[in-house]
């Protein structure tokens, strides 16, 4: 009911508004048609007293002078009137002026009668009005009427002739009825333009308050020019644009990369919309924010544009970088973990397009160091080894936890000469840190190489077995050279 009541409101302010628009332009119509008739006044003035002078009928050159200065006082008059009363009511005075003016037409054609028994003037002024002062319908079916019924009987007295007064009541009732369809055609077309241009701005008004009030950044531009016609306070804020000035800005803005853009426009010209698309905002050097962005392709005040809506997702990120990072790393070292580790192994087995080195490490003596100096001791032992080896790993290998003791080493772009090198030197910074007496307890590991060659058919869980088969070789060397204590696996 309320919805109802809403609407009717609506309907009334609308027709108010058309009724005092449609005033406003037949008021300055007639001013123009005033001061047309005022300016060629003259000439109706030559034919008048100079063309038919000569003219053997008094009654038909009294009657045609008088309306044509008849029709200059009531434009002489009007335009006194619009040039003081402004804003007094113009629906009478239109109505007026135009009766005034149908009238004159009337009067022209019945005066004809005694001349030439033409109906020119009538019709042409029938037509003239149709298309310049079209009213509501009441208005124009009334003064039509009116004055019809008035040029009829005056032809009627005038025309002796029968058959001639039937045709020139035929021609000019014709001419009545098409004088009135041809205003109340342009009435409503009028009428229907001026409500779709009503609806238009009362949906724009109703977009833009939609649009400034949304929780979300926002941004409309044109497709065309790229040109930023509406940003919300949300999107000044999160964007970081001083003072709402977008002048000169790009609505592609957020997108850096050229191809990244040329993507999108090319998904939206397909598909009308792009959803759920990841975008990195570097805020400041320290600050990184993620927000996902949805594009739509729509139309505004007649331009294809684009709507972009973003939502932060920045929390979400980083929850999930946590849940990754819980995933994927070791909690005690840091490095990569057995899950993410034996992954990464995998995909270098299915690629096969290039060599690499496993190597096995094992640290020694861990159990010892638990049993003599406790868990904690432990833990350190295996964080300074983890340390120490992550040191001799660049950035192109992969180091991760296998478990407890165990750690896995996968060298890429390196010959075995390269790798032994390298093992060497972790070697040799244990030893530094033993002979600096660094830590209370003993520090070493012993380990195994595996090479895989591209082609070869073997799992991850096989290449460990092999190079940790070559991990216990060297254990038992050491065991047999040192013969100090029972290893036990």
């Amino acid at each position: 009911m309320e919805l109802m009541t809403k609407n009717a409101v609506g309907e009334n302010v609308m027709e108010q508004q058309f009724t005092q628009y449609n005033e406003n332009l037949l008021y300055e119509r007639m001013k123009l048609v005033s001061y047309m008739l005022t300016f060629t006044y003259p000439c109706f003035f030559i034919v008048d007293f100079f063309l038919l002078a000569k003219l053997n009928n008094p009654i038909y050159k009294t009657t045609l002078s008088a309306i044509h200065i008849i029709g200059l006082v009531i434009s002489l008059i009007f335009l006194l009137l619009y040039r003081r009363r402004k804003d007094t009511a113009k629906m009478p005075i239109i109505l007026i002026y135009l009766f005034l003016y149908l009238l004159i037409g009337a009067v022209s054609s019945i005066n004809s009668q005694l001349n030439n028994g033409n109906i020119y003037a009538y019709i042409i002024i029938l037509l003239a009005a149709a298309v310049i002062f079209p009213v509501q319908a009441r208005h124009q079916t009334g003064l039509i009427t009116g004055i019809h019924l008035f040029f009829i009987s005056g032809l009627f007295f005038l025309e002796k002739d029968h058959f001639t007064f039937i045709i020139k009541l035929v021609n000019s009732t014709g001419a009545a009825v098409i004088s009135l369809t041809i205003a109340l055609a342009f009435y409503t077309f009028r009428k229907h333009n001026f409500i779709s241009d009503w609806k238009l701005k009362e949906n724009e008004e109703s977009f833009r308050k939609l649009f400034h009030m949304n929780p979300n950044p926002l941004i409309l531009f044109s497709l065309k020019t790229g040109k930023i016609l509406l940003l919300n306070q949300h999107a000044i804020e999160y964007f970081y644009l001083e003072n709402n000035d977008s002048t000169g800005l790009d609505g592609w803005f957020m997108l850096t990369a050229p191809e990244e853009k040329q993507a999108i426009l090319n998904k939206l010209k397909e598909h009308q919309s792009v959803k759920n698309y990841l975008l990195k905002h570097q805020v400041t050097e320290h600050k990184t924010s993620w927000y996902m962005i949805n594009i739509e392709l729509v139309n505004y005040l007649g331009e294809s544009c684009v709507l972009i809506g973003s939502t932060d997702i920045t929390i979400l990120k980083e929850a999930e970088e946590e849940l990754y990072h819980h995933a994927s790393f070791d909690p005690l070292t840091g490095v990569l973990n057995r899950r993410r580790g034996m992954e990464i192994l995998a995909q270098q087995l299915i690629d096969r397009t290039s060599e690499f080195i496993v190597c096995y490490i094992d640290i020694n003596d861990l159990k010892l160091v638990n049993d003599n100096y406790g868990h904690a001791a432990g833990d350190d032992l295996i964080m300074t080894c983890c340390e120490t080896i992550k040191r001799h790993v660049s950035e192109r290998d992969v180091l991760f936890r296998l478990g407890g003791d165990e750690f896995v080493i996968v060298f890429h772009e390196k010959e075995l000469a390269d790798v032994n090198g390298v093992w060497n030197s972790i070697k040799s910074d244990f030893k530094e840190m033993v002979m600096a007496n660094q830590k209370p307890y003993p520090i070493s590991a012993s380990h195994g190489f595996y090479h895989y060659k591209p082609g070869t058919v073997i799992s991850p869980e096989e290449i460990l077995q092999l190079a940790d088969q070559e991990m216990y070789k060297e254990k038992f060397e050491k065991k047999v050279d040192s013969n100090s204590y029972s290893y036990v696996k």
